[in-house]
């Protein structure tokens, strides 16, 4: 959805949502010290040959940092959903309400019309240039014309990848995909029946690395 999302927001947007969040004193001066320190050093064997300061952007390599990304995309899906009618989607067993799906950086929009969709794609847009980020057109697809400036418009069998899973123009994860993932998720069962671990173990490796494919 974004381009470089990671290295792009303002720092004083970031620091506020932290404020935002009523943390006890300490862990909101604790995070604001680890984003003042936040810098790059770049060494050749011993010798140190750069070191940069990070001045925008989330410094990654720690379980804190995507943690800190959401924090500052959590007003946009507030937002969204405060606004903007929500889409009953269906599925065998029940339904669900939503407008919009949002992972990390990954973003995607739904809507029951064209002027909807075009009104909350604008809505986002606002927000990502506020904040300091930029939609990707070149990772970005729609299935209605009112987008096809902010992403690329998918026609006939065109297909795009959402959070690793290709689908369709109308949104539904295509044959290939079931496929792919069916084969991955037996290759990672076989290979870890032939560890020799316990049943208990066994099943417990099955359910937290081979099925969370």
């Amino acid at each position: 959805m974004s381009k470089k999302a990671y290295d792009l927001i303002y720092h004083a947007y970031l620091t506020q949502c932290i404020e935002n969040l009523n943390l006890p004193d300490w862990i909101l001066k604790f995070i604001k010290v680890i984003i003042s320190k936040w810098k790059i050093d770049i060494s050749v064997g011993p010798e140190k040959i750069m070191s940069k300061k990070i001045d925008r952007g989330i410094l990654q390599g720690d379980s804190l940092s995507p943690l800190l990304f959401v924090l500052c995309m959590d007003p946009l899906s507030r937002k969204l959903n405060e606004k903007y009618t929500k889409v009953t989607i269906k599925t065998d067993a029940e339904s669900h309400a939503t407008n919009h799906l949002l992972f990390i950086d990954d973003l995607k929009l739904l809507a029951e019309d064209g002027q909807t969709l075009e009104e909350m794609t604008e809505e986002v847009k606002k927000f990502m240039n506020n904040i300091g980020l930029e939609i990707n057109k070149e990772k970005s697809a729609t299935n209605d014309p009112c987008c096809e400036d902010t992403a690329t418009l998918l026609e006939g069998i065109g297909v795009y990848k959402y959070l690793g899973i290709i689908e369709d123009s109308r949104g539904i994860p295509t044959s290939k995909s079931f496929e792919e993932v069916q084969t991955k998720l037996i290759a990672r069962v076989e290979r870890l029946c032939r560890t020799r671990l316990n049943a208990r173990n066994l099943f417990q490796a099955i359910n937290q690395h081979a099925i969370s494919l």
